[in-house]
């Protein structure tokens, strides 16, 4: 019976190593996805920062600044040519598409007819 005990360990080693593998794996999947959720978040934290900054000195002469301002004005053009297309205008408040003529926005309740041209 030395052999079938022998091939018994031998069988029970490779699971216990193959056990071992498998939580390694796992654990460095887990490891691997926590990294990204953090790297996110500190692509958040750092967008939120530099918005803050943005808004304390855009009133300022720096060219960061002057370029930022110029993409902030020229995505607001973009986004109202979409929403004439649309047959509309963005509202002002909250940004959602509000037909020609309404008085009222249907998405935040904000007023409009101030907003369209005649």
């Amino acid at each position: 019976m030395g052999i079938f005990d022998d091939l018994s360990d031998r069988i029970a080693h490779t699971t216990n190593d193959i056990g071992k593998f498998a939580q390694n794996a796992s654990d460095m999947t887990k490891l691997q996805y926590d990294k990204k959720v953090k790297e996110a978040e500190l692509i958040k934290l750092y967008e939120k920062l530099g918005k803050k900054y943005y808004e304390e000195h855009k009133d300022e002469n720096m060219d960061e600044v002057k370029e930022i301002t110029a993409v902030i004005l020229r995505i607001k053009e973009l986004n109202d040519d979409i929403m004439s297309l649309k047959g509309g205008v963005a509202c002002p408040k909250c940004g959602a598409l509000v037909k020609s003529g309404s008085k009222y926005c249907s998405a935040c309740g904000e007023k409009i007819d101030d907003y369209f041209e005649d």
